[in-house]
């Protein structure tokens, strides 16, 4: 039978079986049974055993109680949950009570010291609707998330039109710590489940998602009869998925719930739709490889390139400013405004910047007091921070810029609470033991000048008792076990007063106390007791009063986050000679003199070769001819196609975040959406192998894209075949330019491709400028007009450090080699403009059979190859090359036929 000590932890452990259990014994949190095996191995530390009865041996791990925050960070960053068992009672006789007093989850952790500066954690949750019967996908599906640090909480909801690709991008551009789903969704063979791949998921309840009952549920915790004013009244899925949030943390960390006093709904397709796939291509917040052991190539993403903030919350704003590019030109035109003062103006910017260095996070430090955690470090840090509002507000005084202006009317100093915090809040510095200050409560002080009193008459008891007993060694002390004592040496215990009460014999004489000495000693910890309480119960009510100025405090700080993302953005602007984009709500690109924003700043002074982009608009009708819609650029590998294509995009990205641009001039026609298709890699979670996932990734781009999106595609249809690869590029080409109408950037290999530009009016051929000498290629990195002839595969093999021999023999065998396989038609398909795409089978296959009508399948095939060659654009040898091929073909063909005759 399991003693009660082990009957107390299994029935807590009962109620948190999918957490581990820190149970605190004394100084340590100690983990048991399986958790204490789980945090050995994660954490590497000593597996012991600890012994509850006869029999009744379980492992044990432990770590110290101060160092607690430290190992359940390591441990939650891997996606375990850790509660956190407390004794609720204080020690004495009987076994001591202990309580769950916090569940640390990754997406509801606060602590400072387990949450990344510069980046937000968030707890989301996904809502699923009910099926349609004749797909099986869900009608729609809502989404909620909240960043617990700090309180910010919003949702979202989407039709089945939107349905998965909506969800998906949003999921990327928010990355959470961890997603809530119920039961349902959790199931391996939910069809749901793989649009939540790859995040932490947390299984709730299914009726915590039952829209009714969480309507309910938020009301009650707004104290609000209808969630109109909220703008999710008619959004049922995206109530359903906030009140899980709200559900799921009053059951982990009910405190955090202090800081949910507002709900935002939102509409995405306010922000350019961009997925996973666009975000790790162009690598805008995160590096799309890692270093050796595991660690990001630090300052490879666009963010860092951008990044010149001063404080935690504008880093975090800047971050959430390049995930959520907007669609509305009027709000690009108006925060574009703040960042084109701010370059302008130096002195602007020079008394800015000094107010905001070491400003501090004070977004979360409002967050904390909101909490009732905020430690007096932490408040006089506040204060500190507050008390430079002033200053910013009045050098914002002569600003012209509409939203600099809107932002000094939102900087409140917060006066009163600022002046509350310094005349309330003792500074840690002074080593008083106490969180107020001398002089904010009368009772307070009352009862420290008690305790000041009583010490120093103890203080003075050692000199008057030498004076009275003649004893100059004579010593007053104390220890934790005894209190305070007078302890007298060896050779003068025969001069001891009689009224000294024996306590204690030590090697070298005896302790003694006296009544007066206790009476004394009980009136101190008394009082140090009642100061102790009295001063927690005040700073409480301190921290009580301050939380009723988080609203104005969050729209200081916000403020001041706004100010220094758009100083960040002025000064990188400055520095690295961006020019101001000219927006247009046609669907037009033109770039001049582009340069790739994270590769420009990586040279060290090395210029970096600038390039042009022009795409025209599809409406305009000032063209004579169909406006150019896609360039299709040739080149070898390492001669920059895939940054020039990269830094297109990325210009567009910053355009449409309000930033500056790497370009000597750029006009940007406002973009809906961002696809990329770039680089080689495979998800073999999916079972999706590297050309599988190519094709998916575009067949996406072919079905989503509109003329008003942005379209960079590298190297399609390198996974398979040559020819396999060619004839599928030259499909996709045709039907970007013919059908879909997106501005395009397609870089590829195969040269020939370019002789479609012929034919293609929207089409322009462009090639990356390679010179010779002595054999051996030159990249240029200039973007020039027409089309590559040459790969120079051989000649990059031979830079990337290939035997000599082998380069060799690569270069004779490709003398020898035979034609590359041509165009299956120089003149493209004619593909409708309205054409469905479920129709473009019948389309090609009409085209296939209309093309030498009433020839055998051998001839019509010779046919089709021989009519597919631009014989202008041919080479002598590649001439007698493809004869010599067409020779070959026709000889079987002849011999089959006279077989099928035999």
């Amino acid at each position: 039978m399991p003693t009660p000590a082990r009957r107390q932890y299994l029935d807590i452990k009962a109620r948190y079986p999918d957490a581990l259990l820190a149970y605190n014994i004394g100084d340590f949190y100690e983990f048991f049974d399986h958790d204490a095996e789980t945090i050995a191995r994660e954490l590497h530390l000593t597996l012991t055993a600890r012994s509850f009865g006869p029999g009744e041996v379980v492992p044990l791990a432990g770590v110290p109680m101060h160092a607690i925050e430290v190992y359940a960070a390591r441990l939650v960053a891997r996606g375990y949950r850790v509660a956190i068992c407390d004794q609720v009672s204080p020690p004495g006789r009987g076994l001591v009570q202990r309580a769950v007093t916090r569940v640390l989850t990754p997406g509801t952790v606060v602590e400072p010291g387990m949450l990344a500066p510069a980046r937000e954690t968030y707890l989301a949750a996904v809502a699923i609707g009910r099926r349609d019967p004749t797909t099986g996908l869900p009608r729609a599906v809502g989404l909620a998330w909240v960043d617990a640090s700090v309180g910010a909480f919003a949702c979202a909801q989407w039709s089945a039109d939107d349905l998965p690709h909506a969800l998906q991008a949003e999921l990327a551009r928010l990355s959470p710590a961890e997603t809530l789903v119920s039961a349902a969704v959790a199931r391996d063979d939910a069809p749901e489940r793989a649009w939540l791949h790859p995040y932490t998921l947390s299984v709730c309840p299914d009726d915590a998602f039952e829209p009714e009952s969480a309507r309910i549920r938020l009301c009650r915790h707004f104290g609000v009869a209808t969630l109109a004013a909220y703008g999710c009244e008619r959004l049922p899925l995206a109530t359903a998925a906030a009140a899980a949030i709200i559900q799921y943390i009053e059951r982990v960390n009910a405190p955090l719930l202090a800081l949910l006093s507002d709900l935002r709904a939102y509409d995405t397709h306010g922000y350019v739709e961009m997925d996973a796939h666009v975000l790790r291509a162009l690598e805008v917040v995160e590096p799309a490889h890692a270093v050796e052991g595991g660690a990001s190539q630090q300052g490879a993403t666009l963010l860092a390139t951008l990044d010149a903030t001063r404080t935690p919350m504008g880093a975090r704003l800047l971050r959430r400013t390049l995930l959520h590019p907007l669609r509305d030109r009027a709000a690009l035109e108006t925060r574009l405004d703040a960042v084109a003062e701010l370059v302008e103006r130096l002195s602007l910017r020079q008394r800015l910047a000094p107010l905001l260095d070491g400003l501090g996070d004070l977004e979360r430090l409002a967050a904390r007091i909101a909490q009732g955690a905020a430690v007096p470090r932490e408040l006089l840090a506040l204060a500190s921070g507050l008390g430079r509002a002033p200053a910013v507000v009045e050098t914002l005084a002569d600003c012209a810029a509409t939203a600099l202006g809107e932002t000094r009317a939102e900087l409140d100093p917060c006066a009163d609470a600022r002046d509350l915090i310094v005349r309330a809040v003792a500074d840690p510095a002074e080593a008083t033991g106490r969180l107020l200050r001398a002089g904010y409560s009368a009772d307070l002080d009352a009862l420290v000048d008690g305790a000041s009193e009583t010490r120093q008459w103890i203080a003075a008891l050692e000199g008057l008792e030498r004076e009275r007993t003649g004893i100059r060694s004579l010593k007053v002390g104390y220890n934790k076990v005894f209190g305070y004592y007078i302890e007298v040496t060896r050779p003068n215990l025969a001069r001891v007063p009689s009224d000294y009460q024996r306590r204690q014999t030590i090697a070298t004489g005896e302790r003694f106390v006296t009544a007066e000495l206790k009476e004394h000693e009980a009136q101190a910890l008394h009082a140090e007791e009642r100061i102790a309480a009295l001063d927690g119960e005040l700073y409480a009510a301190l921290l009580a009063e301050l939380a009723r100025s988080h609203a104005r405090l969050r729209r200081t700080v916000g403020a001041l986050a706004r100010l220094d993302c758009w100083l960040s953005l002025a000064e990188v602007a400055v520095a690295r000679r961006y020019t101001r984009p000219r927006l247009a709500d046609d669907s037009a690109l033109e770039i001049v003199g582009g340069r790739h924003p994270v590769i420009e700043a990586t040279l060290d002074g090395v210029e970096f070769i600038a390039n042009d982009t022009r795409l025209d608009d599809l409406d305009d009708l000032a063209h004579d001819d169909e406006p150019t819609r896609a360039m299709l650029l040739t080149g070898p590998n390492m001669a920059g196609k895939s940054t020039y294509l990269r830094q297109v995009a990325l210009i567009a990205l910053m355009a449409q975040v309000g930033s500056f641009v790497p370009a000597a001039r750029a006009r940007i026609g406002l973009v809906d959406r961002l696809f990329a298709r770039v680089g080689a890699e495979d998800d073999l979670a999916r079972g999706l192998s590297t050309f599988m996932l190519e094709m998916v990734e575009t067949a996406f781009i072919l079905r989503h894209a509109t003329p008003r999106s942005l379209v960079i595609l590298d190297e399609v249809g390198r996974g398979t075949s040559s020819a396999d690869g060619l004839a599928i590029a030259q499909a996709v080409i045709e039907r970007l330019c013919s059908v879909t109408g997106a501005r395009t950037l397609f870089a590829t290999h195969y040269h020939e491709l370019a002789r479609l530009a012929e034919t293609l009016p929207r089409l322009s051929a462009w090639r990356m400028e390679v010179a010779e000498r002595d054999g051996q290629a030159m990249f240029l990195r200039r973007v020039v007009p027409g089309a590559s002839d040459h790969s120079y595969g051989v000649q990059v093999a031979r830079m990337a450090g290939l035997p000599a021999d082998v380069t060799a023999r690569a270069a004779a065998l490709l003398s020898q080699r035979l034609a590359p396989p041509a165009l299956v038609a120089e003149r493209p398909i004619a593909y409708a403009r309205d054409a469905a795409a479920d129709g473009a089978d019948e389309v090609v296959e009409a085209e296939r059979l209309r093309i030498g009508d009433g020839l055998a399948s051998e001839e019509r095939e010779l046919a089709l190859a021989l009519a597919s060659v631009n014989l202008v654009a041919v080479t002598p040898l590649e001439a007698l090359n493809l004869l010599f091929s067409l020779q070959q073909r026709a000889r079987v063909s002849l011999g089959m036929a006279d077989r099928e005759r035999g």
